[in-house]
């Protein structure tokens, strides 16, 4: 395997009795380099990141991490990860800064260096002047990179990102952006799902397209919509998922 792999997944699949769930997905991930996982609701993705972060065992396959078997030593795996799930789980007891510290101690990092390593990504999400802020007194942009900047604690060579701008209003959307290609610059990779088309054309160098647990399509997100006839991802998307916009019904409605 070459030295600037950071995530290799092969063939792995989950089952949950008769239904497959996940089936045969394989991909690398280079270091600096950022893969989109896109597909419909229930497709698989989420699935497909908790095995790679070992919180779901896979049925069969292999993933590894700087050569970190995810299975066989998944604390020493997830040392070199950094996550950022849909649900943010902070800490509502805790402010700004304690949630920061508290995640970084996980880590065995001491406190001192917690708090300076706090400090400095505080100020790298743009949350610098909310270190005591309460949890609730955040809006939900602002929480969004604040569990940014806590996955960052560990130093991660390789962040997982499930829908990390769902929900989030179009500047929050753009601060979060720079932020993750900034650490793409840094020499950080980002796997990630995403629903929007122009966010994977914005962050992602390649894309891997899954519909009901398969992989259906994968190649640079520049070379996607051309390889298969169409002007952008989402076009491309929408037709390889087989989206059919009801137009008949549609149109008798409002007739």
């Amino acid at each position: 395997m070459e030295n600037n792999v950071i995530l290799n997944v092969n063939s792995i699949e989950k089952r949950y009795g008769d239904f497959i769930a996940v089936k045969n997905i394989s991909f690398q991930l280079k270091k600096g380099r950022a893969l989109a996982i896109l597909g419909p609701n229930g497709a698989g993705k989420s699935t497909t990141l908790k095995m790679i972060y070992a919180t779901t065992v896979m049925t069969s396959g292999h993933v590894d991490i700087r050569g970190i078997d995810v299975q066989k030593s998944p604390r020493e795996a997830k040392r070199r990860l950094g996550i950022v799930m849909q649900d943010d789980l902070l800490d509502t007891s805790l402010n700004v800064c304690e949630n920061m510290i508290a995640h970084a101690i996980l880590f065995d990092i001491p406190w001192s260096k917690a708090k300076e390593k706090a400090d400095s990504l505080l100020t790298f999400v743009g949350l610098s002047n909310y270190r005591t802020k309460q949890i609730h007194e955040l809006s939900g942009g602002m929480r969004r990179r604040l569990v940014l900047a806590r996955s960052l604690v560990n130093n991660p060579e390789l962040i997982i990102l499930d829908e990390p701008t769902t929900g989030l209003d179009i500047q929050s959307r753009h601060v979060m952006w720079n932020r993750l290609e900034r650490l793409k610059k840094q020499g950080v990779s980002i796997l990630m799902t995403s629903h929007y088309g122009d966010e994977i054309e914005r962050l992602a160098d390649d894309v891997l397209i899954i519909d009901h647990g398969q992989a259906i399509a994968s190649g640079p997100t520049s070379e996607i919509p051309q390889k298969y006839g169409y002007k952008n991802i989402e076009q491309t998307y929408l037709a390889l998922t087989g989206y059919v916009e009801e137009r008949d019904e549609i149109e008798q409605t409002f007739s």
